[in-house]
């Protein structure tokens, strides 16, 4: 199950755990961008959701507390948009804008 992800990008749910996740495709931040050029809208940034942030096994207890908060921030801060970094998040979040043609 595991390679065929890598390769392919398709996730299936596998027949025993069919409640695991939903049927996806996972994009890699190139192939993401690319698909929303192919709909003639303008590029704007791509964002990690997560970030590295939930890299942090403690992270709801530091999240709450006031020094670490800050320190979490900061590194997702530094990170959200970093291209190299962006495929360790879970989730990624694309912005663009409709290009408005006159008539």
């Amino acid at each position: 199950m595991c390679k065929l992800k890598l390769t392919t990008g398709i996730h299936n749910p596998p027949d025993d755990f069919p409640w695991l996740l939903a049927e996806a495709y996972y994009h890699k931040p190139e192939q993401l961008k690319e698909e929303f050029l192919q709909q003639d809208l303008t590029y704007l940034n791509k964002y990690a959701v997560e970030g590295m942030a939930w890299l942090d096994k403690d992270f709801f207890a530091n999240i709450g507390n006031d020094k670490k908060r800050k320190t979490l921030i900061e590194l997702l801060q530094v990170t959200e948009n970093d291209s190299y970094i962006l495929p360790f998040s879970p989730h990624m979040m694309i912005t663009v804008k409709k290009q408005i043609h006159e008539k």
